[in-house]
């Protein structure tokens, strides 16, 4: 039987038709909310404002669309997921409840800025994600300190863009350049010195400005950018997860993911608590008059957050001078200034109600970290030493002309915001001598790491204090509370304070050639006041030239970012040698 013939083969499929993408019609609202919220910004950024009703009314009218796009937004959203709105959307829902509350007091204007605020947080979201931008920040990731310092850079350039334009000042100008350039930095680094009174030249679209360079100055751009991509459900790359494991100092991905999260939360409900117990106390204005409920809470919104971050800048021209005798103020400011100062890791120990449950109030205090008993140990000896000396050594100067409690209180929040917070309840133009030497080292020393403070830190002295100890007892170990401490945090330590009176040095002999008509004491604490980021000053701050005000701005530049995180993100190298040298002997002291 012959081989049946083999079947044709069958015909080539035919070439399909290229399908168009469908259009994403659920962006239309996000579109929209994008366009309205840009024509808003270039309405308030480029048309100056006047008392024409037009004015008003064109504002208000772009502001209501802002608003009605992201409830537009909101709903869709709500349709999408009914009850899962709030575990897929609930950032944006935290946006729109404040927004929703703020349309009752200041109008659409201040709902429209909170959704403004919202909608740049979700772009920088995008802007991470977006494919053409992945190769340059791949190539920033692989070193996270410079990115660090590219990042406060980045937020000081915004800054000062945004305070230029008219609507950022009262009279519709806009700042000068080296005014906003001044004010940007000191408020991004959060050091509070000023070159003008901030209540009275910026406007209230200035001051959420500042607001918010201080907020993101406190917590760090990255901080704040990986916080609100883990928020928002996005994927953190590895390389992304290993810079802000460096940055952050965390040892696993888990603690680094924890701490983000603890420092969001403590952030924002501490800051809130402290606006609402500023609130009664912030019940008249600059000038006298009462301030109506929307600028009320504002006010006490601001000086919250200026308090937790340790930032020190106050709406009114004479800081908290008038406010010495008040003791939920001083209390309420003292309170948020200590725990923004002493870090997010010893706030996060503290409030771990498992350990106070398991161990007793008791014995609490033995099983709590290393670090956090250091840093609580030496922020309150520092304190109360302050305090002490403050009341016995500026009893006839800053203090004179006070009661008895006043100078009390005086000396308690002096001694509290002089390390790195800025406020001030007395003249600091009338400060003693040996007060202000004491107030340099103070001010030195600054707070404790992985806050919002500044200075060479409180643990770094406590290091060198135990190292010195160790020598004099002729120990080779260096131990704190049954522990040792390694080798290479006695380096650090000791690298820190050298790098640290190094650049201090030289910056402020810039500034002293710079302005040499202005006294050396008051030069030289304005030098320690901005490395510090304390951001006291006795009133030449005003005074200083252009090339002075930049000298100043490098020294709170460089006082934030840490002179060792400075060192290493220039180019030292922190790989470790595998090679050591014969050891010789070297004749000191």
């Amino acid at each position: 039987m012959p081989d049946p013939l083999p079947e044709p083969p069958p015909p080539p499929p035919l070439p399909e038709e290229p399908r168009r993408r469908p259009r994403n019609r659920t962006d239309r609202l996000r579109r929209l909310s994008r366009a309205t919220v840009v024509a808003l910004v270039v309405f308030e950024f480029t048309v100056s404002r006047t008392d024409a009703p037009w004015r008003e009314a064109v504002a208000a009218l772009l502001a209501g669309a802002v608003v009605a796009a992201f409830g537009g937004e909101v709903l869709r959203d709500a349709w999408a997921f009914r009850l899962r709105l709030w575990r897929h959307r609930w950032p944006d829902l935290l946006f729109a409840v404040p927004a929703v509350l703020s349309l009752g007091t200041s109008g659409p204007q201040g709902a429209a800025t909170l959704l403004a605020l919202r909608l740049l947080a979700r772009e920088l979201i995008d802007l991470v994600a977006w494919r053409p931008a992945r190769p340059v920040l791949q190539a920033l990731l692989r070193r996270p300190l410079p990115l660090l310092c590219l990042s406060f850079l980045l937020t000081i350039l915004l800054g000062t863009l945004a305070l230029m334009f008219p609507a950022a000042t009262r009279d519709g100008l806009g700042a000068p350049f080296q005014v906003a350039l001044f004010t940007a930095t000191s408020a991004s680094c959060v050091s509070g010195l000023s070159v003008v009174d901030t209540g009275s030249y910026f406007s209230s679209f200035g001051h959420w400005v500042i607001l918010g360079l201080v907020q993101v100055g406190g917590l760090g751009l990255m901080t704040l950018t990986t916080t609100l991509a883990l928020a928002f459900r996005s994927q953190l790359s590895a390389r992304t997860r290993g810079a802000m494991q460096e940055i952050l100092e965390e040892d696993t991905v888990q603690g680094f993911q924890g701490l983000l999260y603890s420092m969001s939360l403590i952030t924002v409900t501490l800051e809130v608590l402290g606006a609402v117990a500023l609130y009664p106390s912030l019940e008249l204005a600059p000038d006298g008059r009462v301030l109506p409920t929307s600028e009320r809470v504002f006010s006490a919104l601001f000086h919250s957050v200026s308090a937790f971050c340790n930032a020190g800048f106050s709406l009114y021209p004479d800081n908290f001078m008038r406010f010495v005798g008040s003791p939920g103020a001083n209390l309420t400011v003292m309170a948020l200034i200590t725990l923004g100062g002493l870090g997010f890791p010893v706030v996060t120990s503290l409030l771990d109600w498992g350990l106070w449950r398991e161990r007793g109030p008791r014995r609490v205090w033995r099983y709590l970290p290393v670090h956090s008993r250091v840093v609580l140990l030496t922020s309150a000896a520092l304190a109360v030493g302050g305090a002490l000396a403050w009341f016995v050594l500026e009893w006839n100067h800053s203090l004179a002309g006070l009661s008895w409690s006043q100078r009390l209180w005086a000396s308690i929040f002096q001694s509290v915001s002089l390390r790195t917070a800025g406020f001030n309840s007395v003249d600091l133009a009338k400060l003693g001598t040996p007060m202000m030497l004491l107030s340099l080292v103070l001010m030195f020393i600054g707070g404790s790491p992985g806050g919002t403070a500044g200075g060479v830190k409180t643990t770094t002295v406590a290091v060198l204090a135990f190292t010195f100890r160790a020598l004099l007892r002729n120990r080779s170990e260096v131990d704190i509370m049954g522990r040792s401490v390694p080798p290479a945090t006695v380096y650090r330590a000791c690298a820190v304070t050298l790098i640290s009176f190094g650049l201090l040095f030289a910056l402020a002999f810039l500034l002293f050639t710079a302005e040499p008509h202005l006294p050396f004491r008051d030069l030289l604490f304005e030098a320690v006041s901005a490395f510090g980021s304390a951001g006291m000053t006795t009133g030449v701050t005003p005074q200083l030239s252009a090339v002075g005000r930049l000298v100043v701005c490098a020294l709170m530049f460089v006082g934030r970012l840490g002179p060792f995180t400075l060192a290493l993100a220039v180019g030292l190298s922190k790989a470790r040698a595998s090679y050591s040298y014969p050891s010789t002997k070297i004749v000191v002291g």
